[in-house]
């Protein structure tokens, strides 16, 4: 049985809005290795109006963000959900290979690792921030909410996604 806290109302608010400028729902690439967990996050974001693609490891999170990367004027995704600990690569371990080539979206990640060096090393590659199973609805919806203000408002000297993927990042 899946560890993952919600509540089940039929009457989910949005903490932000679920479209974009161009009115098509916001996408959040979901990564998660645990089919239970990764269910019931699904429903937690398609309930506040998120179309939701899944990944099931490292592995595909690389190939999702190959994609983005290589025709960057694309949306594939708003925001990266993804755990941290997964089978072939962690999140972590993606993140610090991609670390100089540019993300394409905000990553968010999850762990049920009290380990204080997770955070620290998420911190240190650029996550957004981690947030701690069991996962309440409420502080994803927060963590989304700031990943899209995010990108709406980059801040002053930050980088834009590179047209060549191997590019180093500007302003980094």
């Amino acid at each position: 049985m899946s560890t993952l806290a919600h509540t089940q109302t039929p009457d989910l608010q949005p903490v932000t809005p679920a479209t974009g400028d161009d009115g098509r729902p916001r996408r959040v690439l979901l990564v998660e290795d645990d089919a239970d967990q990764r269910g019931l996050i699904t429903w937690m974001l398609r309930a506040q109006g998120f179309e939701v693609l899944e990944a099931t490891s490292g592995v595909e999170l690389l190939a999702w963000i190959g994609k983005a990367t290589s025709a960057p004027k694309s949306r594939y995704f708003d925001v990266i959900v993804s755990d941290v600990n997964m089978p072939d690569l962690t999140a972590l371990d993606v993140l610090t290979g991609w670390r100089y080539g540019g993300w394409p979206a905000p990553l968010i990640l999850v762990t049920a690792s009290a380990d204080p060096a997770v955070r620290s090393e998420a911190d240190a590659s650029g996550a957004l921030t981690v947030l701690k199973k069991p996962l309440q609805q409420d502080e994803l919806s927060q963590a989304i909410a700031r990943a899209l203000r995010a990108i709406r408002r980059p801040a002053a000297g930050s980088a834009s996604l590179p047209a060549d993927p191997a590019a180093p990042l500007a302003g980094r």
